[in-house]
């Protein structure tokens, strides 16, 4: 009776310890706090590299178990380099230049010494379009025809007036002044020529 009161009392005990002690390493296990870029978000093309931040940091001296993985839309690898590890933060270099859907699948270890992994998806705009620097050629514009300019006037020149210039000016004069000259000395000879051949008158 007493072994029978004694199996009641146990049992309870033995069936809840049984069922928790399962539970208390899964609790135990390291969760994803936080992401960038994060699940389901639309980011820009020119993000470089993808940052998983977890609740503990992973386990000292199994870095090569961590793993973050990103495919494209075309499925090719999209990530580069290796895993940085910073406390419990992760990062690792991305190209997410090509527009479209992107799968990012990443792998710890907990500080329990279990795995732990996920994946989820984000989108990316694609790069950025560079903005078109304008043209140097310089483009064409109407030839403007230069207006020649009116000629300036002919200022009379100060340039005395050569010997031709002077005689053909006072020629007329010379020659009437010759002329008459010429009238007074053939009046004076015939004058003389007349007195000689006058006979003198005898007394």
């Amino acid at each position: 009776m007493r072994l029978r009161a004694l199996t009641l009392t146990i049992l309870p005990f033995a069936l809840a310890t049984a069922l928790l002690a399962p539970a208390a390493p899964a609790a135990a296990h390291d969760a994803l706090a936080s992401a960038a870029p994060a699940v389901d978000s639309t980011v820009s093309g020119d993000l470089d590299r993808v940052t998983l931040t977890f609740s503990e940091a992973p386990l000292a001296g199994l870095e090569s178990g961590l793993v973050i993985s990103v495919t494209g839309p075309d499925g090719a690898e999209a990530s580069t380099g290796t895993v940085r590890v910073d406390g419990s933060t992760l990062t690792k270099p991305v190209d997410l230049a090509k527009p479209g859907r992107y799968n990012l699948g990443w792998r710890s270890v907990s500080v329990d010494g279990h795995p732990i992994s996920g994946t989820y998806q984000f989108t990316s705009t694609g790069a950025p379009v560079a903005p078109v620097a304008p043209s140097s050629t310089p483009t064409s514009t109407p030839s403007v025809q230069a207006t020649p300019e009116p000629a300036a006037a002919t200022e009379p020149s100060a340039t005395p007036a050569t010997a031709a210039d002077t005689a053909r000016d006072t020629g007329p004069a010379v020659w009437v002044l010759a002329a008459w000259t010429a009238v007074l000395i053939i009046a004076i000879i015939a004058v003389l020529l007349i007195t000689r051949r006058r006979p003198k008158s005898t007394e």
